[in-house]
């Protein structure tokens, strides 16, 4: 028999809204575990003494975590769930009947109040302390990179020329020519070389950056920086730039910012082949830090016999070649902290001179000046620590950044600007912070419950028994057995 519904829509319903939310809720969870009373105090001094009652700051955050949370993708249809959504407004306490924010007010409050301030930051961080204190961080950190779409047309630019220096490496300019200097050759002079570039900047947003490669999209961008802890994936850094800024040249400042910011220690920090640098190398031995850096691929020469092949004896500061056993020793170092290792007259009778040297007429073997800094990089790559500690990047910031993307409405920038784009990514990693401390202490606290109610369970299972066998048993104390 066909069932035909009539309209309900009038019917008046006898409920409230605790009753109406489910128990699995994400917003009853992150309500349960995260506090978000801190907020007042870190707004109090934004906030005037006299005029109209304003709404609740808190309310006002959390209608941009709602968004970030569902990864909705405008403020304006935010606002419109709220008004029907009754989990969302369980979690922001306004019941039925109340009238909820207008869309525009968050933006509002952004530019009157929040704008230029340290807020979006102070409650990243809260944040992250609070799983601190759940004991969901270690000593173990994973960075990465990921490009985020601007809000602008790639194909509404300006060609401009701009004047750049180039990257000096003053301390390794100094080794160089220490090291020329006890050569007894002369010393270079390093002088501040500029040159000229052009690139595109977007008439929409001027701060994105142009970003192209290969096989990528092309387009303008936002660079975000991200650290993730090792032990439960919570966000410990955020950083955005322009799209053209390199993954290696804000590492060593994000990983002292996190240091003394969050009061954590790193013993241990996982890395891609973008931070292959020999600055990071060494900062990773003077703080005593296991850092593994992916292998990053070089262009292969045309010789037949490798570089690798040589081995080199420290000892004596020497190559030594493969085949025939001849000595390659120290010679010269040039500019970039290249030492030069060669002999011109063994070279020429060598029978594998075509196979070693190609068309050079004597094989040079280069090393860099810190080359043992490189050396202990790879130990640390290959070791079987190293190897595990590798393996956890894609389970760790791989895996928070695809989280971010597919279900934080994380693809695209939804503002212009460096500053604002920074704000709104500080919320959205702190809404998914929040998403992550609230289902693993749930879990955790849930398992805990439902180990107390089976011991309860066992308990009461075992009495019944010893009750049924003490019955069973009654009548052979009367003869005067006091064991059975």
């Amino acid at each position: 028999m066909i069932t035909i519904r009539k309209e309900i829509q009038s019917e008046i319903l006898m409920t409230t809204m605790e009753e109406i939310v489910p128990e699995g809720s994400i917003f009853r969870k992150v309500d349960k575990y995260i506090d978000f009373t801190f907020i007042y105090e870190e707004v109090k001094e934004l906030y005037s003494d006299i005029g109209r009652p304003s709404i609740d700051p808190v309310v006002l955050f959390k209608i941009v975590f709602i968004q970030a949370l569902d990864g909705i993708k405008s403020m304006r249809k935010t606002c419109e769930k709220i008004k029907v959504d009754a989990e969302y407004r369980w979690f922001l306490k306004i019941p039925f009947g109340q009238e909820t924010p207008h869309f525009s007010t968050f933006s509002k409050n952004y530019e009157r109040r929040f704008k230029g301030t340290d807020i979006f930051e102070n409650i990243f961080i809260n944040i992250i302390k609070q799983a601190q204190e759940y004991g969901m961080l270690n000593d173990e950190s994973y960075m990465d990179s990921t490009h985020r779409k601007a809000n602008a047309n790639k194909n509404k630019y300006e060609d401009v020329i701009v004047k750049q220096a180039k990257k000096r490496k003053k301390e390794i300019e100094q080794e160089i020519n220490e090291e020329r200097k006890r050569l007894g050759k002369k010393e270079f002079e390093y002088k501040d070389e500029y040159e000229e570039k052009h690139i595109k900047v977007s008439t929409t947003d001027k701060e994105s950056g142009y970003y192209h490669r290969d096989n990528k999209e092309k387009g303008f961008m936002y660079l975000e920086h991200r650290t993730v802890n090792g032990k439960c994936n919570i966000i410990t850094d955020a950083y955005v730039t322009k799209g053209n800024i390199h993954d290696s040249v804000v590492c060593i400042e994000r990983l002292e910012y996190q240091k003394k910011k969050l009061d954590i220690k790193i013993n241990k920090v996982g890395l891609d082949s973008g931070y292959d640098t020999i600055e990071i190398k060494k900062y990773f031995e003077e703080n005593d830090i296991f850092g593994v850096i992916a292998y990053r691929r070089f262009q292969q020469g045309t010789t037949k016999i490798r570089r690798y092949e040589f081995e080199y004896k420290k000892e004596d500061d020497v190559y030594v070649c493969p085949r025939t056993g001849i000595i390659l020793p120290y010679k010269n170092i040039d500019k970039n902290g290249y030492k030069e290792y060669y002999d011109r007259k063994q070279c020429e009778g060598c029978l594998f001179k075509n196979e070693c040297c190609g068309k050079a007429k004597f094989r040079t073997i280069r090393r860099l000046i810190n080359e043992e800094t490189n050396e202990k990089a790879r130990k640390r790559r290959l070791s079987e620590e190293g190897k595990e500690t590798f393996k956890k990047r894609k389970t760790t910031v791989e895996r928070s950044f695809g989280d971010s993307k597919q279900n934080h409405g994380y693809r695209y920038t939804l503002y212009k600007g460096v500053d604002k784009n920074q704000a709104y990514t500080h919320l959205i990693c702190a809404a998914q912070n929040m998403k992550n401390i609230a289902i693993k202490r749930y879990n955790i606290d849930n398992k805990h419950s439902n180990t107390i109610k089976n011991h309860n369970i066992l308990t009461k299972i075992l009495k019944f028994y010893e009750k049924l066998l003490q019955e069973k048993t009654s009548h052979l104390k009367m003869w005067g057995l006091s064991t059975v």
